[in-house]
């Protein structure tokens, strides 16, 4: 995000494009995931400009079609004057019917340094967001407030077909813990109701 020296990722995914890019995609020959991928991973940002149809190239070279776009934590940051929602939802638009998998977004509002980006468009960006639907889900349940300390449970979504299950942390007397599952539910559960179903 960012336009210019202004242009940055969140510190946490500093490394990542670089992990990603050094990471060996395709399986080796009799191995047993081998031709599952093709030949051919393309590494980008996000935007219309960064979906890449068949053509071909200035130089003339075949350029193959991107089939599946995943795209790592997108998100919008605070106090930055431009949203992540309008490259993503151009990226959208250029992607028609291909499949665009998004692994932990942020697509909450956030307020922009001069406060135009919490106004200006509101609805539009949310319908937008919630326009994506999860396939899959985890994550660990905590007391509201506390800084991811003690752990009471987790929530989990395991495939698109799948319920929303919430486990309780529970202590074994000779030491470990297990997670039982103690609620499970069609739509995301709410915080309240999640800590409503664990044992006291």
């Amino acid at each position: 995000m960012g336009v210019g020296i202004f242009t940055g990722v969140p510190k946490q995914l500093s490394g990542v494009a670089t992990l990603l890019q050094r990471m060996d995609w395709q399986s080796g020959e009799g191995e047993e995931n081998e031709g599952m991928i093709g030949n051919y991973i393309n590494f980008g940002a996000i935007g219309k400009e960064h979906v890449a149809n068949v053509g071909q190239d200035k130089k003339g070279k075949r350029v193959e079609q991107d089939d599946v776009f995943i795209l790592i934590c997108p998100q919008s940051m605070v106090g930055v004057e431009s949203s992540i929602m309008g490259p993503l939802s151009e990226m959208v638009d250029a992607a028609g019917d291909r499949p665009v998998i998004l692994i932990n977004p942020d697509l909450s509002d956030k307020q922009s340094s001069q406060g135009q980006q919490g106004v200006r468009g509101r609805q539009d960006r949310m319908d937008f967001a919630d326009s994506f639907k999860p396939i899959f889900h985890f994550s660990n349940t905590y007391v509201s407030g506390t800084s991811y300390f003690p752990i009471l449970g987790s929530l989990c979504k395991m495939n698109p077909s799948a319920l929303w299950v919430a486990h309780q942390r529970r202590d074994l007397v000779q030491g470990g813990e297990v997670y039982v599952p103690v609620l499970s539910t069609e739509e995301p559960p709410t915080g309240d109701l999640i800590m409503s179903s664990f044992e006291k």
